[in-house]
């Protein structure tokens, strides 16, 4: 009698396959790879498992680099990416992009993998010049920067024929691409390229998910069917909410990603990780923006003001469903968790003062949220002194060497959009002072967001708004950072409008950056008119007037 074999393994991810073992086709890790502490490499990007598989080939540029194919300098650019730089990005909260899904794309896919190794590269060379403090040798750094080249025109070769199909799987393939593409011009300081390449990850997204371009207006998600393009809208969402917060203080051409609506009738009650908190403060932040640009455009009606009472009420409910949250944590968190809770409760603390603001376009508004500043100033400087340890300030570097050489780069939110709102629209002297100083001792990169830029641009718009206001005064700013605020720090007189600038906003031109261009609405023989206030030379490190 002969002997039954095994059933052929046809479907399931790959590591299944080759251990040839039924797999639980759990998207997009199994199950049965992750409880026995395998690396699931997953469906590849047109997905897979019991799903029939519609997407047509797509033609590849020949020959098709893969891992096993790396020479060695491109393996160490990868290890590098996967142990350093990979952990870096997602700093504060959890990516299922950045922690699975880059890895299982660059396995079989040679755009997303050439993207990989130029942001591995670009990382690694801001890595090893600010650890040799500039005395990093010239060819050495010209044969970095020449691979990370090489490596994003590699990238961009095998992006062709996916931008030529068009179909759901190019999609996918064009997006992860495009999401390395913006991370890797952060790294490098091309602050406009990132933008552009944000700008162009939206179109596609909008494409992917059946819309017109996300030229300005609302981009409706639709609800993702799979975790892979879950993944790859929180990642974009990410970088879209750093950069329309960089851009948050002037009035601009808008997109606003309005999330998917919840699988049930009503959204949930509560928050099981922190990721679901963060997703709850996302759709707030959209909702901010969206009113926020609507009030720039018109005249401000009963509709602007129901909607701003709808965000503070969901701010209020989030604030509820948050603590709960906490208070049902088993055991006292690690320093890591601490410092993440922390961040997301600056982010709680900024949303609820702009939504406070959102519908007003004058400067005095911001007056009334000085109880609102005194609680962010105190949650960020209790990040401060939960991280101090973090940093080594004992040989701080010039503007124009930190632009470029960021080891301690990240693309997550973390605090410095917060510290920049609060230097430059709390007008109560010693709160912003105290967040300028914040921003002074933090030598990293949020995304767009430069702590030495941002601290830069403050600085120029305390000095232009205050000038010589307090002559006479004694302010006392030498104070130290952990120091407890006084009763006449709140007894000096606060600017009048005429002072105060509107529409703040930071144009960072060149690339790498080379100029910083600082523009603002004035009040000009009894006209308010945008100006450009000053321009910043990197290399000079000096600012001139106009």
């Amino acid at each position: 009698m002969c002997r039954k074999g095994r059933a052929k393994v046809k479907s399931g991810c790959k590591t299944c396959k080759l251990r040839k073992v039924k797999c639980d086709e759990g998207r997009p890790a199994c199950q049965r790879c992750l409880s026995t502490g395998r690396t699931c490499d997953g469906y590849g990007i047109w997905g897979g498992g019991s799903q029939a598989l519609t997407a047509k080939q797509i033609p590849r540029s020949s020959p098709a680099t893969t891992l096993a194919s790396l020479n060695t300098h491109e393996q160490l650019y990868f290890d590098w990416f996967r142990r350093r730089t990979s952990t870096k990005i997602s700093a504060t909260f959890s990516s299922g992009f950045w922690n699975t899904l880059v890895f299982q794309a660059g396995s079989r896919e040679p755009a997303v993998l050439h993207a990989l190794l130029a942001l591995g590269s670009a990382h690694k060379k801001g890595v090893v010049e600010m650890g040799a403090h500039r005395n990093y040798p010239s060819a050495d750094k010209n044969q970095q920067e020449q691979f990370t080249l090489q490596q994003y025109v590699k990238a961009i070769g095998h992006l062709q024929p996916h931008f030529s199909a068009k179909d759901r799987a190019s999609c996918r393939v064009a997006l992860i691409t495009c999401i390395v593409f913006v991370c890797l011009e952060f790294f490098r300081g091309h602050f406009a390229t990132a933008q552009l390449h944000l700008k162009n990850g939206l179109d596609i997204l909008a494409h992917m998910q059946g819309l017109n371009d996300a030229s300005s207006g609302i981009l409706a998600l639709k609800p993702c069917q799979e975790a892979t393009d879950a993944w790859i809208v929180e990642a974009i969402s990410r970088l879209h909410i750093q950069v329309e917060l960089f851009r948050h203080l002037y009035h601009h051409s808008c997109v606003v990603l309005q999330p998917a609506p919840y699988p049930q009738t009503t959204p949930p009650d509560r928050f099981d990780s922190l990721n679901d908190a963060w997703k709850g403060l996302e759709l707030v932040y959209n909702q901010i923006f969206h009113l926020t640009h609507r009030a720039r455009q018109q005249r401000i009606t009963a509709t602007e003001q129901v909607s701003q009472q709808l965000l503070i009420t969901r701010l209020t409910q989030w604030q509820l469903m948050f603590h709960n949250f906490l208070s049902t944590r088993p055991g006292s968190p690690n320093r890591d968790m601490e410092k993440a809770y922390q961040v997301v409760r600056i982010q709680y603390a900024m949303m609820s003062i702009m939504a406070d603001t959102c519908i007003y376009n004058n400067e005095m508004i911001y007056d009334s949220c000085t109880d609102k500043f005194i609680m962010l100033i105190q949650e960020l400087t209790a990040l401060w002194e939960a991280s101090t340890h973090d940093y080594d300030l004992e040989d701080e570097m010039p503007l124009h060497v930190m632009t470029t050489c960021m080891p301690r780069s990240v693309v997550d939110l973390g605090w410095l959009p917060a510290l920049y709102f609060t230097a430059v629209k709390c007008r109560v002297h010693r709160i912003r002072i105290e967040a300028l100083k914040l921003l002074r001792t933090s030598p990293h990169r949020e995304g767009i967001w430069d702590a030495h830029v941002v601290a830069c641009v403050a600085k120029k718009v305390i000095e232009l708004e205050e000038e010589n206001f307090y002559e006479g005064f004694d302010l006392e700013d030498d104070f130290p950072l952990n120091t407890t605020m006084r009763d006449k720090d709140f007894q000096l007189p606060l600017l009048p409008e005429y002072r105060r600038l509107s529409e703040v906003e930071t144009e960072l031109s060149g690339a790498p950056m080379d100029t910083i261009r600082l523009y603002g609405k004035r009040d000009q023989e009894n006209i308010t008119r945008r100006v450009l206030l000053s321009e910043y030379s990197v290399s000079e490190q000096t600012w001139r007037d106009s």
